[in-house]
């Protein structure tokens, strides 16, 4: 072999050798640059944005150089609902450090039915994701509560918590929250919205799905079992299905309030005894006045508890037209609960006699003595004062003279100091009718003896004879 020869034969080997270890660091390096780096947005994890932001001391300055925390707590993040996630799923970051003003994507994403709910709410440019659901303790929807709702409906929110609803058995347990009266968190409508479940004719149906279960109320200790039915059935609710589009007529809120809603107790309440007549005067502010000044708004006023409110003659949720056989048969007997020695004595009359038959078509408590505006008899305005008896009376007897006027309606023949005369004949008379009936009685009696006597002496003889 040519030793020239067999040299380049073993350079060539040589080369060769070269050649496999240029080919394999090639073959490594194309590997390193294939793994995912740092510098590549999709190989920032979690880990990569917490070696900062765990730092509790990181800040960044703010408007007004103001220093604004970076702290993120890593321990709420996995709590929430979006604990899965990575970092730069919401948050636009490719590199690490990154530019101060980092993206953030939308919500719409991941959750574009959601937006698109929400664009046909009330909330629309309104409210953002952030604002109701947090921002990186993002709880899931059902856990909301109603303080969520606190930041932006402060007012409204204070109110809730003062009433009824944010008041249950347990401590600072919500009985009701937003989302049970106004609907759907994302699809929220005006109150204005005729599809709003508060709007104005609709709002007795969603307070209806709680109140109308026995077994909720009775939870709850709510006596009105069912007041969704009785109130549809009530002049208010029947007004309230009849109207138009707007529908005009009193709803739950109109009586009860929206948010501070309170037990019929509590003195702050809208249907405490102290108050409501002010709450019906909303609507009837002749007859609330009439009312405030007569006899039992003038005990009210004085804190007298036993005098009658509007509730106790209108019955809240059973409310009747004044027309109705029924209200007029009725108000006899409700007026006869506080006075049942009057009712005792009208029960005597003609009248009384004839309404207890279920007539109507005489006159009853509120036809002499009126109806929001009754004054005691010696008050001049008072319908059944010496100076407005005639009138009063004339209603129904238009020849009445001022003889007729005068007679005694509530006769009690037993007072013996307030009308000495009716109880002397009262006793007279029962005396005399006791005697009598008592001789004539005995003279029966005695008669029956003596029939019986005759009858056995002439049985005998005749037994005697034979």
């Amino acid at each position: 072999m040519d030793p020239a020869h067999g040299q380049t034969r073993a350079g060539g080997k040589t080369l060769r050798r070269a050649d496999r270890v240029v080919i394999l660091f090639y073959l490594f390096s194309l590997a390193c640059l294939s793994l995912p780096s740092p510098s590549s947005g999709a190989a920032v994890s979690n880990q990569d944005c917490m070696s900062c932001h765990e730092e509790k001391g990181l800040t960044k300055p703010g408007p007004g150089e103001k220093e604004v925390s970076l702290f993120f707590d890593a321990g709420t993040f996995k709590k929430s609902v979006h604990s899965s996630l990575q970092c730069v799923d919401c948050h636009d970051i490719k590199e690490i450090p990154h530019p101060d003003a980092s993206k953030i994507r939308s919500c719409a994403s991941c959750h574009s039915q959601s937006e698109k709910t929400v664009k046909d709410s009330v909330h629309r440019g309104k409210a953002s994701c952030k604002a109701c659901h947090g921002y990186h303790a993002v709880a899931p929807a059902g856990n909301l509560s109603g303080s969520t709702c606190k930041s932006c409906h402060s007012s409204s929110y204070s109110d809730f918590k003062s009433g009824v609803h944010a008041k249950g058995p347990g401590k600072n347990e919500d009985v009701a929250s937003c989302r049970d009266c106004h609907g759907s968190s994302h699809a929220i409508p005006a109150n204005q919205d005729q599809k709003s479940p508060v709007y104005h004719r609709n709002l007795p149906a969603t307070c209806g799905r709680c109140h109308s279960d026995a077994t909720l109320m009775q939870k709850y200790g709510i006596e009105a079992a069912d007041s969704y039915s009785l109130f549809m059935d009530s002049i208010h609710g029947r007004a309230l299905s009849n109207s138009g589009s707007q529908g005009d007529a009193a709803n739950c809120s109109d009586c009860h309030g929206s948010h501070a809603i309170k037990r019929t107790t509590d003195s702050t309440s809208r249907m405490h005894k102290m108050n409501i007549g002010h709450t019906c005067g909303k609507c009837h502010d002749l007859i609330s006045s009439q009312f405030t000044g007569s006899v039992h708004g003038r005990l009210l006023k004085k804190g007298n508890m036993s005098a009658p409110s509007c509730g106790d003659c209108h019955p809240a949720h059973r409310i009747v037209s004044v027309e109705s056989a029924s209200w007029k048969l009725g108000i006899i007997r409700e007026c006869g609960t506080c006075h049942e020695s009057l009712l005792e004595t009208y029960r005597h009359t003609y009248h009384g006699k004839i309404t207890n038959l279920g007539y109507v078509r005489v006159a009853k408590c509120v036809d002499c003595h009126g109806a929001h505006n009754i004054l005691p008899a010696s008050y001049p305005a008072s319908l059944i004062s010496p100076s407005q008896r005639l009138t009063t009376c004339r209603q129904c007897h238009p020849g009445a003279n001022a003889n007729f006027a005068s007679m005694i309606v509530h006769v009690d023949y037993r007072n013996r100091a307030g009308q000495p005369h009716l109880y002397w004949t009262w006793i007279f008379m029962s005396v005399l009718l006791a005697s009598v009936f008592g001789f004539f009685g005995i003279h029966a009696v005695l008669g029956l003896i003596r029939g019986w006597i005759v009858r056995t002496r002439r049985h005998r003889s005749k037994r005697g004879d034979k």
